[in-house]
């Protein structure tokens, strides 16, 4: 899967561009707020239908414009797609694929398998399990539709049970029989869910153990342990356990139990990554899982994903530095996208490498220049 071409206006602090890219590792560099980022985000809308700078899509418009637009050529095993997301200000975003309307914006994840690399995937070890829960759905979802319907469907449920139980507190009267309805419904959502994130893990640990050893050695050993209230995964176990919660929901008037209270425990030699990790030692950890999801999306896809890297070179030693700019050039087939304030810094790093086609572009306030272009060997 590559992106040859990609055309943006009104995108950020893009009023006009157009960029060709070569199929191989694509430096984006110049100083920070330049725009390296915005382009990054321009790719990420495509494959998600939304960046990841922000929620809201008027926020990737830029100020006093009533709209953006942003299109990509994209080649996946050798078939072109036109892919374009416009938004319009007061009317809200379409996607088009080869000039068809997405009706669903569900339907088209997957289709560009991505990867995303990002200075605020720290938050993956230190912020909240939600974080966490996210990269797990993200990640299922785009090789898994089963489980993005599983996952689409058990939040709707879930959103419908604490209503209920709103109004049960509301109006002072409880209806166990309309409870035990949702209930009926959120089980096997549930259970769809736990299963695809059991089988992910089990698919998953393999690759990450192997890719964070590549870059530190076996000096560190690395761990993930999957925490969840539902241990064993069957209708009964569910219903037991809702049951069991049943009086503290309706005293805190939101569901506790279930797979949206899911976590992950990220370990390094057997202490918690988040207590005692380094920087240096999370970033790693960080880059060694999104690795791992490359991989794991690979596998299952039977297609290379794009690969973007944001500023993601601080706080690395220069035997990791080494370690991953081999990773890269040997190990990972796709298109690699990779912003850096210094050029002289990219370059030295992938002095060494020489199998992977290399183009360099200077960004600066919102215009691009091809600076270099490297050949493959």
């Amino acid at each position: 899967m590559y992106i040859s071409d990609l055309h943006l206006t009104q995108f950020r602090n893009y009023a006009e561009a157009r960029l060709s890219f070569c199929q191989g590792i694509n430096c984006l560099v110049g100083p920070n707020g330049s725009g390296k980022t915005n382009l990054l985000d321009a790719i990420h809308f495509l494959a998600f239908t939304r960046g990841f700078r922000s929620s809201q899509d008027k926020m990737a418009m830029q100020d006093g414009e009533e709209f953006f637009f942003n299109g990509g050529t994209l080649y996946r095993q050798g078939a072109k797609q036109e892919v374009y997301v416009n938004f319009v200000k007061g009317k809200g975003k379409k996607v088009l694929v080869n000039q068809k309307q997405v009706d669903k914006m569900s339907d088209h994840i997957g289709k560009i398998p991505l990867v995303a690399v990002l200075p605020n995937d720290t938050d993956l070890i230190n912020g909240a399990a939600a974080d966490r829960r996210r990269f797990l759905d993200m990640l299922i979802s785009q090789y898994d539709p089963n489980y993005l319907r599983h996952l689409i469907a058990y939040e709707r449920v879930i959103s419908q049970r604490n209503a209920l139980l709103r109004l049960f507190s509301e109006t002072g009267r409880f209806d166990r029989d309309q409870l035990e309805i949702w209930n009926s419904q959120l089980i096997p959502h549930g259970m769809g869910i736990y299963e695809g994130r059991r089988q992910f893990l089990e698919a998953f640990m393999p690759f990450f153990e192997t890719f964070f050893r590549d870059i530190v050695s076996e000096k560190e050993v690395p761990s993930i342990r999957y925490r969840s209230q539902i241990e064993e995964n069957t209708h009964d176990n569910w219903l037991a356990l809702l049951a069991q919660a049943e009086e503290k929901d309706r005293v805190m008037l939101h569901s506790g139990t279930g797979i949206h209270r899911d976590d992950l425990n990220f370990r390094i030699d057997d202490y918690s990554a988040r207590n005692y990790g380094s920087q240096g030692q999370q970033k790693t950890f960080i880059i060694a899982l999104k690795l791992a999801q490359y991989r794991l999306l690979e596998r299952q896809t039977g297609v290379p994903p794009i690969l973007l890297l944001d500023d993601i070179f601080d706080k690395l030693d220069e035997f990791r530095l080494s370690s991953i700019a081999q990773l890269l050039d040997e190990e990972i087939e796709g298109q690699i996208f990779i912003t850096d304030t210094s050029y002289e810094r990219l370059s030295a790093i992938f002095s060494s490498t020489t199998r992977r086609e290399k183009v360099f572009f200077e960004v600066e306030n919102g215009t691009t220049r091809q600076i270099n272009t490297g050949s493959q060997e």
